[in-house]
């Protein structure tokens, strides 16, 4: 079981190797907490095209460069290709730097909680990696409850 913990990472410079769906969501996940994400992949998801456009991220179409953790506060590894994901965590490592890997929790450093905010509650949800089907459901009791809440309380 894994201890929560709350940190402020609206100042963290934040990578993202890889640009497919799984980063997509993580990053769509952390927006609302930093302006400070870079993805380096050599493609993209149209959504995260759009939200290079719009100035929201910082895309660097190409593979990831060892050079590319300087000066990166948190990292993750979100790509399709194991080898990779776990090359990225060997580097975090020796660099310090805490790292999140999509493929394989017994990589991580820490991982990626499902999230449910409402005005300044903000509400994570994480099974220790062992039921997905859980967090989910979590996810929506909680988001009921709080919408519940709120129509009540606007009456």
């Amino acid at each position: 079981m894994l201890f929560p913990l709350f940190i402020d990472i609206n100042e963290k410079n934040i990578l993202v190797v890889g640009g497919g769906t799984i980063a997509d969501r993580r990053i769509h996940t952390l927006l609302p907490f930093t302006e400070y994400i870079t993805v380096v992949s050599p493609t993209v998801t149209d959504e995260l095209s759009a939200l290079a456009e719009s100035g929201k991220i910082q895309i660097l179409l190409r593979p990831f460069e060892t050079d590319d953790l300087n000066d990166r506060d948190i990292v993750l590894a979100a790509t399709n290709d194991d080898a990779l994901n776990q090359e990225v965590c060997r580097l975090c490592r020796e660099c310090g730097i805490p790292v999140n890997a999509s493929s394989d929790q017994s990589l991580c450093d820490f991982q990626f909680p499902s999230i449910v905010t409402d005005g300044e509650i903000v509400v994570g949800i994480n099974a220790s990696g062992k039921n997905h089907s859980r967090v989910k459901e979590t996810r929506q009791n909680i988001e009921c409850i709080l919408d519940f809440q709120s129509k009540y309380t606007a009456t």
